[in-house]
């Protein structure tokens, strides 16, 4: 039987040459493995937006006999230890579960998985590519953060920690379709933070593109190195969104955005330190957060 991790490399290498309903099967059968080993072809199909042709083609073309053994090498890698996509699998059946401790399970699996995501990001990312990165977000003249709909939260507090030490983020939020004014003048003094993942949004894609064009560096954070924002990237990291909800969790990718943080102000040393000062005393002031007046 094929190994899993070869039918992946195979994936990896037939994956420029696809066409792009091929391409769309390609990519599901690397973010959602767990999904190709449990259920039906056309329940795939359905759930990777392609036709059940198209993921027989796909099979034949990375070399199996039929779609049964492409689905074999996947159930065997799932039984050989693919335990965080298995909780992805598992959220499918969130609606059908019933009685008293249902929930209490769900909430337990939860825990599991998002646990599971940190130690995966953490021990398959090396710390010489983050803190690349993170020098490259450091050096740059402006940073541009990108993150629109249900990325936009994470880049949001990205933007809103950085500038705390430095005034050099630029948040683009895409706001009465003015993506490309909020670009300004992007170029190669300067780098893109890019956030996206499966659905991807076309307004990300398409600025990441610019992006690159105009010469600035782009760190992606994605969910599969055949993401359309990851291809061209100077750096890529690719975490996992597997999560209880029916939607992507983004704890993997909040937990990297920490240790650019952490990168940026120990690059900046005592000038970052100073206008942290500086920034909280300026809140403290205007009386931004609550205090306790009571005197107790």
């Amino acid at each position: 039987m094929t190994d899993l991790a070869e039918v992946k490399a195979k994936l990896h290498a037939a994956y420029p040459g696809l066409s792009a309903q091929l391409r769309n099967a390609a990519r599901f059968a690397l973010k959602e493995p767990a999904f190709v080993a449990l259920y039906p072809l056309r329940r795939v199909a359905t759930q990777a937006g392609v036709s059940p042709a198209s993921l027989v083609r796909l099979a034949t073309q990375l070399g199996f006999d039929s779609y049964q053994g492409f689905r074999d090498a996947f159930r065997a890698g799932m039984h050989a230890g693919m335990g965080s996509a298995r909780y992805a699998a598992d959220a499918e059946s969130l609606v059908s579960r019933k009685g008293a401790r249902a929930f209490a399970k769900v909430y337990g699996n939860a825990g599991e998985q998002l646990l599971r995501n940190i130690r995966e990001t953490f021990t398959t990312i090396a710390p010489d590519a983050v803190e690349a990165a993170g020098d490259c977000l450091a050096r740059a003249k402006r940073i541009y953060v990108l993150g629109l709909r249900s990325n936009y939260g994470a880049a949001f507090y990205f933007d809103y920690v950085v500038k705390t030490f430095t005034r050099k983020t630029v948040l683009l939020e895409g706001r009465m379709g003015m993506l490309i004014d909020e670009m300004g003048d992007i170029g190669p003094r300067d780098a893109m933070l890019a956030l996206s993942g499966e659905p991807y949004a076309l307004d990300a894609v398409k600025a990441v593109d610019y992006a690159i064009k105009a010469g600035a560096d782009v760190i992606s954070i994605t969910d599969s190195p055949l993401s359309p924002i990851a291809q061209k990237a100077r750096h890529v990291f690719v975490v996992p969104t597997s999560g209880p909800s029916f939607y992507q969790s983004l704890v993997a990718k909040m937990a990297l955005l920490e240790c650019f943080v952490y990168l940026m102000v120990a690059r900046g040393g005592q000038r970052a330190v100073d206008r942290v000062k500086q920034e909280f005393q300026r809140r403290e002031q205007f009386g931004v957060y609550w205090r306790d007046k009571s005197g107790a």
